[in-house]
């Protein structure tokens, strides 16, 4: 990894000793620096509000040649010793050893190792398409480290992604923590196929499945094509310019439920816990939100699990007022059924196209209880 710059009060940029490039506090947005070095003057001008804002953690050194109080903010105050430049520079390694997500870490590492592979890929790095002239325009086009970064699977450096071991496991664990899940697993394919993986997993021929009629295509695929369950239609409205808005209220009421149950499974229509699964398209096409705290207290407790297609949203519990919108933020009860969120990472966030990710929320006690129903 290239080290990153440090960036400096204007009057100090001449003045810190360090191989590392040194720019002004008004020349960076700070993601390309790896530690911060100010004036007690700056301290005082709102730069560690600034700096607590970006939410990048970076090392804030305060340069003064008297004692000074350490101000909020600040790691160390430093005089410009030999020993204290050594302790910045210790400081912006560190930084920059924590910065990278596990599994780009890894792969990043690798690539710099320039590896060569007698397996697969066949373009050996590029070096296939620099043999035409269309090749070395499509080399040309997406650079070098795109074919480097091309590798395969079976390259055990890299952890192994259909086991979930090493770099990608670590990965799929941060991305958990971060979105607050038990578990993640990542998906190629877009959403459509991390709904059929989940359906296809839950799912089979005689099950019940409490069906959104705002479902995307996949949910109708996976949950009642492939794995052949049984859908109980929650009907949803449209206005007369047919935007799409939510499921209508009645649908929430259990009675209606159970009689509906009793049109296509009677024998079903008495069971605590008819739906082995139910479908919410948590954020519609034209931008309807459910509240998942509400959708669970309502039919929760006649479903094993509910699956929130997330594709269109996925950002709900990072803003303060759609947290009740997040089914990844609820805290779960023994009464409350196993929740899987799916989100297209391509869509709302900042994913390449075709990335998806299933979230696994589930309390113990739920899933003694499902397996107990399986098993009895």
């Amino acid at each position: 990894m290239k080290s990153m710059n440090i960036a400096a009060s204007s009057e100090l940029v001449s003045r810190l000793s360090t191989h590392r490039r040194v720019v002004a506090l008004g020349d960076t947005d700070f993601t390309d620096v790896a530690a911060v070095v100010i004036t007690a003057a700056d301290s005082r001008s709102g730069i560690l509000a600034l700096l607590k804002r970006t939410g990048f953690h970076l090392p804030v050194f305060l340069y003064s040649e008297h004692v000074v109080e350490l101000p909020a903010g600040v790691t160390a105050v430093i005089n410009g010793n030999e020993q204290q430049w050594l302790e910045l520079e210790s400081a912006a390694c560190q930084y920059e050893e924590n910065l990278l997500p596990p599994f780009y870490d890894t792969l990043t590492q690798y690539v710099e190792m320039g590896n060569s592979t007698f397996a697969c890929p066949g373009h050996q790095h590029g070096a296939f398409f620099k043999k035409h002239p269309a090749g070395r325009h499509f080399y040309d086009f997406f650079g070098e480290n795109i074919f480097r970064a091309d590798m395969c699977n079976a390259d055990v450096k890299l952890g192994d992604l259909l086991i979930h071991e090493g770099s990608a496991k670590d990965a799929q664990k941060f991305a958990a923590k971060v979105f607050h899940a038990d578990k993640t697993y990542f998906v190629l394919n877009g959403t459509s196929a991390a709904n059929k993986v989940v359906t296809n997993a839950l799912l089979t021929r005689g099950d019940l499945v409490l069906f959104d009629r705002n479902n995307h295509k996949s949910n109708h695929h996976g949950a009642l094509i492939q794995a052949g369950a049984t859908p109980v239609y929650l009907e949803a409205s449209r206005n007369p310019f047919g935007f799409i808005g939510g499921i209508d209220a009645h649908c929430f009421n259990e009675e209606y439920l159970r009689q509906q149950i009793r049109d296509v499974a009677p024998e079903k229509a008495e069971l605590p816990r008819p739906f082995r699964l139910a479908i919410i398209q948590l954020g519609t096409y034209d931008g309807t939100v459910y509240n998942a705290r509400q959708v669970i207290d309502t039919v929760g407790h006649l479903c094993d699990y509910i699956l929130f297609d997330s594709a269109w949203v996925g950002y709900e519990q990072f803003i303060p007022m759609m947290a009740d919108s997040s089914p990844l933020l609820l805290e779960l009860n023994e009464n409350d059924p196993g929740i899987f969120v799916t989100q297209s990472v391509h869509k709302q966030q900042a994913g390449f196209s075709q990335t998806s990710q299933i979230h696994k929320k589930i309390t113990i006690s739920a899933d003694r209880r499902v397996f107990a129903r399986i098993s009895g």
